[in-house]
């Protein structure tokens, strides 16, 4: 039997206890970081490797002050590293709604593959390594990259009153935050875009998921399916599976082992940690009040922000004009997160397969 380390939270025997109740396993591969680099144009640079690596990217939302979240704009392929600019929503409001461009990107590279290459990396001095292979990536642990380190875990909870501004509508800004004080950014989990709008965030299944269950097809954990049966009701994929008449939703024999019903959306009481996928809407879509959830760190804080939206009366030309829609208020809402905050500085470029 292969040797591993594991170390326990305290008050439980590392030899014994249940995976969860671990601080440190190296059963579990940790993502091995290899370079950090910073834009503030779109552009690209070689990332060192001969295959495609992991890699995450971030949004500089701002840079005085500094914020930094989730939903960079990134690519990769066997050479270089792809970063662009993007933008960020900077007035809420239904009537005069503005935005402004990204003050810059930040892209993680992982010495983790995704196409097949090979790579070891020059060592210089002594390094612990868990794993074997004929590349970096094939080890769970390799102390010449760097990983994610855990600074703080805990719940950021908004509990955002009805509101109502009357007859010419309104934004209200509810925020919760943590003040982690690192004196940077650290990276903070889950990797949740910075600014969602979650009305256009669960339009996307009505408008873009056409996945009709078919047989045959390979279904991978949190794919969602409708079938001929009921357009109306969705399944989740619990167990990556190729489909057949025995795990059919809602049919096969055996389709609970694989499928789960897809549970209604609980509109106004949403955990963050669940919209960790990117949707993106082009158009077709239109809604009077609307919320955005806002996630970002900054040099002293960890923020959470609820915007309530509140469309305003609606009024068309005509003789007399009429009224197209008369304003609502925008009903109690809560947002939470589960977070957690690495150690990890963001902006500050980094570089461990030159070293």
């Amino acid at each position: 039997m292969r040797g591993k380390l594991i170390a326990s939270r305290q008050g439980y025997n590392a030899l014994t206890t249940e995976p969860k109740n671990l601080a440190f396993s190296s059963e579990f591969e940790l993502n091995k970081i290899a370079k950090i680099k910073g834009f503030t144009a779109d552009g690209s640079v070689n990332h060192g490797f001969n295959y495609a690596p992991k890699f995450l990217a971030m949004k500089e939302i701002s840079n005085s002050p500094l914020k930094i979240g989730w939903g960079g704009i990134g690519s990769v392929d066997n050479q270089k590293i792809y970063a662009a600019i993007g933008s960020h929503k900077t007035n809420f409001s239904w009537d005069n709604p503005a935005s402004a461009d990204d003050t810059g990107a930040w892209v993680i590279v992982m010495a983790d593959n995704l196409s097949n290459g090979s790579f070891k990396k020059t060592i210089k001095g002594p390094i612990i390594t868990v794993g074997y292979g004929d590349s970096d990536y094939d080890y769970k642990i390799h102390s010449g990259y760097d990983t994610f380190k855990v600074f703080h875990t805990g719940r950021l909870t908004v509990n955002a009153p009805e509101y109502d501004n009357g007859s010419g509508g309104g934004v209200k800004v509810t925020t919760a935050t943590f003040n982690h004080n690192l004196g940077y950014c650290p990276f903070f989990g889950p990797f949740v875009d910075c600014q969602i709008c979650k009305e256009f965030y669960y339009s996307w299944n009505s408008q873009y998921n056409d996945d009709e269950w078919t047989s045959g097809k390979v279904y991978h954990i949190g794919q969602e399916v409708d079938t001929e049966d009921d357009w109306n009701v969705w399944y989740t994929c619990k167990i990556t599976h190729t489909s057949s008449s025995s795990n059919r939703p809602g049919t096969g024999a055996e389709w609970t082992t694989y499928w789960e019903l897809t549970p209604e959306i609980d509109f106004y009481n949403t955990y963050l940690d669940k919209l960790e996928d990117q949707k993106v809407v082009y158009g077709g879509y239109a809604e009077y009040n609307q919320s955005y959830f806002l996630y970002y760190v900054t040099t002293t804080q960890l923020v959470l922000e609820l915007v309530q939206s509140q469309a305003p009366d609606v009024w068309l030309e005509g003789d007399p004009p009429y009224l197209e829609y008369e304003h609502q208020p925008c009903p109690a809402e809560t947002v939470y997160v589960d977070y957690t905050i690495f150690y990890n500085k963001i902006n500050e470029e980094l570089d461990l397969i030159s070293d």
